[in-house]
């Protein structure tokens, strides 16, 4: 599985993917395509928005836009978080999370407070960590359900450099207690004596070991921390080597693939 964020704007093969959009069955997918191939998308969403494409090889995955505005007229009101769809034959599998944790990145890097959803669904972006806001008309006069992500900025300058012990329950290459298929490429476990956010002991993965361990001592180098969870888990250093984020990112995939989050390091 190799599944990347690409920019439609900034890709090498725009017309490929332009071909790609126009596959959805969703009459809002039709229309984005419409205002692609007529070159009218910035014009009418504003110059900064941004179209972020979910891919894996040559296919599309799910799409979304990232806009100063969207389908409500309230000029005040920004980012917007748009046209968001999976294609039928990946859903099931939380990807709409990975746009929206792109999304939630941008905000943040722009100092924006939150992010907008216009949407007629309920109890689907709630899974995703954004919460209902009000009901507002549209341009055309129809009520919509407005959503809010609200950007956070945890501290964990506490945290972040401190040397703690624990208890490996999860040891590489083990499977999931409630998923066999997914198998442990790093020893997981917990921080002795600390509890999460879940009310359980504060869950970690153990980097810098070659195999399976059943204790730990180490140093919390960063944190995951899960947008849509009540959960962070904390990236532990056993052998003194501060992991960088691609290895953190691709080591802990095959479980936070399900996820939406946003690592913190020292440096932020």
């Amino acid at each position: 599985m190799n599944i990347k964020m690409v920019e439609y704007f900034n890709c090498m093969h725009p017309e490929h993917w332009l071909r790609e959009i126009r596959q959805c069955d969703w009459s809002a997918g039709q229309y984005l395509h419409q205002l692609l191939r007529e070159h009218r998308f910035h014009a009418l969403l504003g110059e900064k928005s941004r179209l972020l494409l979910l891919t894996e090889g040559d296919s599309l995955i799910a799409f979304c836009t990232y806009a100063q505005r969207d389908e409500i007229p309230a000029e005040e009101l920004t980012p917007w978080a748009g046209f968001v769809y999976t294609f039928p034959q990946h859903r099931g599998k939380r990807r709409m999370g990975k746009l929206l944790e792109h999304v939630y990145r941008l905000a943040k890097a722009d100092g924006f407070p939150c992010v907008y959803i216009s949407t007629d669904h309920t109890g689907l972006y709630e899974q995703y960590g954004c919460t209902f806001w009000k009901t507002m008309r549209n341009a055309q006069g129809n009520d919509c359900r407005i959503y809010r992500m609200e950007i956070g900025h945890p501290d964990y300058s506490g945290i972040l450099g401190r040397t703690v012990t624990g208890t490996i329950d999860r040891p590489m290459g083990s499977a999931h207690p409630r998923h066999p298929d997914m198998i442990y490429p790093i020893n997981y476990g917990y921080v002795d004596g600390i509890i999460g956010g879940d009310g359980e002991e504060q869950d970690v993965y153990v980097f810098g070991v070659t195999g399976p361990i059943r204790t730990f001592t180490g140093t919390v180098t960063a944190v995951l921390h899960r947008l849509n969870d009540c959960e962070d888990k904390w990236i532990v250093s056993a052998d003194g080597c501060r992991p960088d984020r691609d290895e953190i990112l691709q080591t802990v995939a095959f479980q936070e693939q399900y996820y939406m989050g946003k690592l913190y390091e020292v440096a932020d």
